[in-house]
C-alpha cells in the first residue's frame, strides 16, 4: 500500500478583449487534493527507478548534463554519490560496478602448421567479481573469452584504466575461467601484512538454480556500445546441452534474452541480484531469435570446488560413467530382457523395471570389469532411471542421467541397481573424468608435432579437423576417415591418433610429397600409440630402413625412408622452413 496526494486539474475559461476583438482561452490548472490511499504495482528490485514528476525534473539543473560530477585539476573527474541513495540502490550500484569488461589479445596456434601461430586477434567480453573460498577475489569469465590469450586486461565500469589480468584457472568443459588481477585484488599475504592500502571490492553472490519462468537479467558489455548493458528475460528451460567450447554435455539454462558477442562471461542475476548463471553461447541461426544459453549456478559451483580441490590452478573436469547404452523404449526389447509385465501363460503380475542397457564400457572407465554388456541400469544412487535414459530433476522436469553424474567429483563412488541375467543386483565403482582419444582442446597449449625426414606428424584433435573443414559441405576421403575416429574410446592414458599432416619436400622424400591427413598405424612393424611413443621408436630404430604403415590396415599406404640419413635430412628441412625445433610433445 502506498499513501500519496493526488493532483487533479480544472478548466478555467477566460475572455480577453483587445482592439475590439474578443478571444476565448481555456487553461488547465493543477489542484492538490487531500491524500488518498491506493494499491500500486511494485517493480522488480534490481532495476527499480525513482519516478520524478515532470515539474521537478524541469526545475533540476542537471537536465541536459549531470551535475553530480565535480572536476579538479589534480584528481580529474570523480564520481560523487548522492547521499540520499537508499540501501537497494547502493546494492544495485555496487553490483553493476562488479561487472567488468574483459579485453583479450589472442595468439592461437596454427593446427595445420603446428610450429607456427596465426595472426593475432582481439576480442572483448564480460566478467564479474567473485570471492572464491580458499582462493580470494577473482574475476570469472568464459574460457573461450581468454583462450590462447597473450594479453588479458579488465576494465571496471566508469573507469578509463585497464588492469592486467592473469588466467589462473580454466575449465574448457564448462567454458569458465578465473582471472587474477593483482592491481585490483592484491595477494592475500600483502593484505595481511598491511603492506598494501587495500579496500575490499564488492563481490557478487551465487544464488540457487532458478525455476522456469523466473525473471533474470543479463549484465555485460555486448556489441553495439561500450557501456554496461542490461537485458531482461525469463528462464525458458533447464536441460542438458552441448557446450560448444569443448563439446561436453552439461546442464544448461536457456533464457529468452539474446546473448550477443561481448555478453560472454557476464553474470545472469535474479531479482535479489544473486548470480544464477554465466552467459556463454547463443544459437547462430536466422530462424531462431532471443535464445541464449547460460552456465547455471550449480555448474559454476562445481567448477569453483574443482579448482579449490586442485590448489586453485587446474580444473580436472566432469565425471562420466564411460559407457555406451541403448534406450529401452521398445516393448518387445523389454520383453526380451524380461523387464516386467505378465509372465507368459500365468496371471502373476511382475514388477515393471525401467532403465538403459549397457552396450560397451570404455577401458579407462571405473565401470570397466564391473558392468557387463547387456546389463540394464535401473537406478543410480537410488535415483530411478527411465527407459529414455532420463532421471527426475525437479517437479515436472527430467534430465539425462549425465546431469547427475557430472555433479560428482573424481573419486566419488556411485551405487548402481542393475538387472543382470533376469535378476536385480547391486554394483558400485569410482567415477572420474574420462579423456577422449581425440581431444577437443589442448588446454591452451600449442599442439604437439614431430618432424621425421620432412614428414610432419601431429596428434589428431577437433581443432585440427575444424581447420581441415571436416564439418563443412565438402571434405576429402582422408578427412572423412579421421572424422570417424572422433568418438573412439581411449584404450589407455596417453594414447593419441598420430596423423601425417603434410610432407615438407626434400630430395630424400621424393614421391611422397602429396601424402597428407593419413593415420599412422605402425612404425617398423610396431603399433604406434602416440607421438611420444613414435619419437621413442625412431630414436631406438635399427636397420637401414624406416617403414611407416598407414590406415587402413588392409591396403593402406606404405612409406619407406632411409634410416641413416634421417637426422641430417630432418635438420636440413627444419633449417629450410625456419622451424626452431624438430618436435614438441605433450606432457601427461
Amino acid at each position: 500500500m502506498l499513501t500519496t496526494s493526488m493532483m487533479i486539474s480544472t478548466i478555467i475559461s477566460i475572455t480577453i478583449l483587445s482592439c475590439g476583438v474578443s478571444t476565448a482561452l481555456s487553461l488547465s490548472l493543477p489542484i492538490d487534493i487531500a491524500p488518498s490511499t491506493y494499491n500500486t504495482y511494485r517493480r522488480p528490485l534490481s532495476l527499480r527507478r525513482r519516478i520524478i514528476p515532470l515539474r521537478a525534473t524541469i526545475e533540476k539543473d542537471d537536465l541536459f548534463w549531470p551535475s553530480s560530477l565535480s572536476f579538479s585539476e589534480n584528481t580529474g573527474a570523480e564520481e560523487h554519490h548522492d547521499e540520499t541513495l537508499d540501501e537497494e540502490e547502493e546494492l544495485l550500484s555496487a553490483t553493476l560496478d562488479s561487472v567488468v569488461k574483459v579485453y583479450a589479445t589472442h595468439s592461437e596456434p596454427d593446427f595445420l602448421i603446428p610450429w607456427q601461430k596465426q595472426h593475432q586477434t582481439t576480442s572483448t567480453s564480460s566478467g564479474f567479481v567473485l570471492d572464491v573460498p580458499g582462493i580470494g577475489f577473482r574475476v570469472m569469465t568464459n574460457a573461450h573469452s581468454v583462450e590462447y590469450g597473450r594479453v588479458v586486461q579488465v576494465q571496471r565500469r566508469g573507469e578509463d584504466e585497464k588492469h592486467a589480468a592473469i588466467v589462473e584457472a580454466v575449465g574448457n568443459e564448462c567454458d569458465l575461467a578465473l582471472l587474477r588481477v593483482d592491481s585490483l585484488f592484491p595477494p592475500q599475504n600483502d593484505v595481511e601484512d598491511g603492506s598494501s592500502d587495500y579496500d575490499a571490492p564488492f563481490a557478487m553472490h551465487l544464488g540457487s538454480l532458478p525455476s522456469l519462468q523466473d525473471e533474470v537479467e543479463v549484465l555485460g558489455y555486448p556489441a553495439g556500445g561500450d557501456s554496461l548493458c542490461v537485458t531482461k528475460g525469463v528462464v525458458s528451460r533447464i536441460e542438458m546441452q552441448e557446450y560448444a567450447q569443448a563439446g561436453e554435455r552439461l546442464l544448461a539454462m536457456q533464457i529468452d534474452a539474446a546473448i550477443n558477442p561481448g555478453n560472454s562471461g557476464g553474470p545472469v542475476v535474479n531479482e535479489e541480484l544473486e548470480v544464477v548463471g554465466v552467459a556463454f553461447q547463443g544459437i547462430d541461426e536466422e530462424s531462431v531469435e532471443n535464445v541464449g544459453y547460460v552456465v547455471p549456478s550449480s555448474v559454476v559451483l562445481h567448477f569453483l570446488e574443482d579448482v579449490r580441490r586442485n590448489n586453485g590452478e587446474l580444473a580436472k573436469g566432469f565425471c562420466r560413467l564411460g559407457i555406451d547404452c541403448s534406450f529401452l523404449e521398445n516393448e518387445t526389447f523389454r520383453k526380451f530382457l524380461k523387464l516386467g509385465g505378465d509372465n507368459t501363460g500365468t496371471k502373476i503380475k511382475r514388477k515393471r523395471y525401467t532403465g538403459i542397457m549397457v552396450r560397451k564400457i570404455q577401458p579407462t572407465s571405473g565401470a570397466f570389469g564391473i558392468l557387463r554388456n547387456m546389463d540394464v541400469i535401473l537406478a543410480v544412487d537410488g535415483i530411478p532411471l527411465g527407459n529414455d535414459g532420463k532421471i527426475p530433476f525437479r517437479r515436472g522436469e527430467r534430465v539425462d542421467l549425465g546431469g547427475y553424474v557430472t555433479s560428482l567429483f573424481e573419486g566419488d563412488e556411485v551405487h548402481l541397481s542393475v538387472w543382470r541375467e533376469g535378476k536385480e543386483t547391486e554394483v558400485s565403482f569410482l567415477v572420474s573424468p574420462i579423456k577422449p582419444l581425440v581431444p577437443t582442446h589442448f588446454s591452451n597449449e600449442p599442439p604437439p608435432y614431430m618432424i621425421c625426414s620432412g614428414f610432419v606428424f601431429t596428434a589428431l584433435s577437433v581443432p585440427y579437423l575444424e581447420a581441415k573443414g571436416a564439418w563443412s559441405d565438402y571434405y576429402t576421403d582422408n578427412v572423412s576417415y579421421l572424422l570417424g575416429l572422433v568418438n573412439s574410446p581411449l584404450k589407455q592414458e596417453g594414447d593419441e591418433v598420430v596423423v601425417l599432416a603434410q610432407v615438407l619436400a626434400h630430395r630424400a622424400n621424393l614421391g611422397y610429397e602429396n601424402y597428407f591427413d593419413l593415420h599412422l598405424l605402425k612404425f617398423n612393424g610396431v603399433e604406434v600409440r602416440s607421438l611420444r611413443h613414435l619419437q621413442g621408436l625412431v630414436d631406438k630404430r635399427t636397420g637401414p630402413f624406416m617403414i611407416f604403415e598407414f590406415a587402413p590396415e588392409d591396403g593402406g599406404r606404405l612409406v619407406v625412408l632411409d634410416s641413416d640419413t634421417n637426422d641430417v635430412v630432418t635438420k636440413e628441412v627444419c633449417s629450410e622452413h625456419s622451424i626452431g625445433a624438430p618436435g614438441r610433445l605433450r606432457d601427461y
